[in-house]
């Protein structure tokens, strides 16, 4: 369990009561990862949410390339205050993507299976939780769009330099 001073630091809790943040604490504990370690690969099933709360950690995506698999990670690591794991949240609850600490990290763990059944049970607070994971979300894809268009941009700038 955490404490409810912990989750008030932070957006994700910034619209709930005293008797919700007192809920979440007691699904809630603080957990440390070492560099290289992971919370959780793509394609598993999502049963935590994390917050960072010192660290950094990458998302990644493993794709095979040339004949072998290999993990690739974004170019922006989640730092201080950033969500990780919003699939364990939006069904089907499974995390599209893998994540590893890039450096020894300090993060909030909550246990979502416990953390859905109270949205479910308390729908005025879930729909403040749920409008804040949806923000998460829509950072996430324009990061991705970015990602995307920079590849992009920069095959096409090398096909007509060639």
């Amino acid at each position: 369990m955490v404490s409810t001073e912990l989750l008030r630091r932070y957006p994700l809790f910034a619209d709930q009561s005293n008797y919700m943040l007192e809920e979440i604490a007691m699904i809630s504990s603080e957990v440390m990862k070492d560099k290289g370690e992971w919370l959780f690969h793509e394609d598993e099933d999502a049963t935590k949410l994390y917050l960072v709360l010192d660290g950094a950690i990458a998302l990644t995506l493993y794709v095979y390339l040339n004949g072998s698999g290999q993990h690739l990670s974004s170019s922006h690591s989640l730092g201080k205050g950033e969500i990780i794991g919003w699939s364990s949240i939006i069904p089907p609850h499974q995390y599209k993507l893998g994540a590893m600490a890039v450096k020894a990290s300090h993060l909030l763990e909550i246990d979502a299976l416990s953390l859905r059944q109270l949205l479910d049970d308390n729908p005025e607070h879930g729909y403040h939780f749920l409008r804040q994971i949806a923000e998460v979300v829509s950072e996430r894809y324009m990061l991705i769009n970015i990602q995307i268009l920079s590849l992009m941009t920069d095959k096409q700038i090398k096909s007509v330099e060639n």
